[in-house]
């Protein structure tokens, strides 16, 4: 038995030396986003569209990855040491399919573009910066799924989301 623990405390030391201190250059035990920020505000993302909501479940959905997939807390723009801003600049629903009988779209494409920008307070200096950034939600109207068009936009604004947050990662 104590020969192996002694095997498995070897082979973690073994591996835990073939990490390298920093996240950029390869395998780390560090994080993979900027140590040098603590907080980030973000207020509520601007919507150019009629879409009024998709800008709000945005906001939403920022704040629930950043709090729960990064080390940063969201606090209010008085408190924080970056900024997280963005747009939505475009909305559209594409058909992919249609009832052959009916001619009522079965499948639907809710696409949104977005321009964001991550900034740090301190000294005004742009971190993240990208435009156009896009991201799609599928939703079905018709029986028998009968799916709203909240369903696409929450699925859209989940999957922006999260790619949002990936951008935040330190540049590899």
């Amino acid at each position: 038995m104590k020969h192996f623990a002694c095997v498995c405390a070897m082979a973690g030391v073994i591996l835990l030396s073939g990490c390298s201190s920093n996240p950029t250059t390869g395998y780390s035990t560090q994080s993979i986003y900027p140590t040098k920020y603590r907080t980030v505000a973000i207020p509520v993302i601007r919507n150019d569209t009629y879409f009024r909501d998709v800008g709000f479940l945005l906001t939403q959905a920022l704040i629930s990855e950043i709090e729960s997939r990064t080390p940063y807390k969201v606090t209010s723009e008085t408190y924080a040491d970056s900024l997280l801003t963005g747009r939505i600049t475009a909305v559209e629903l594409t058909a992919l399919s249609q009832n052959r009988t009916t001619g009522l779209d079965e499948e639907v494409i809710i696409g949104v573009t977005v321009n964001f920008e991550w900034m740090d307070l301190e000294d005004d200096t742009t971190i993240v910066k990208r435009r156009n950034f896009e991201g799609s939600g599928l939703f079905v109207p018709t029986p028998p799924s009968g799916e709203f068009l909240e369903v696409g936009e929450v699925a859209v604004v989940q999957q922006l989301a999260s790619d949002m947050v990936d951008e935040m990662q330190a540049a590899w």
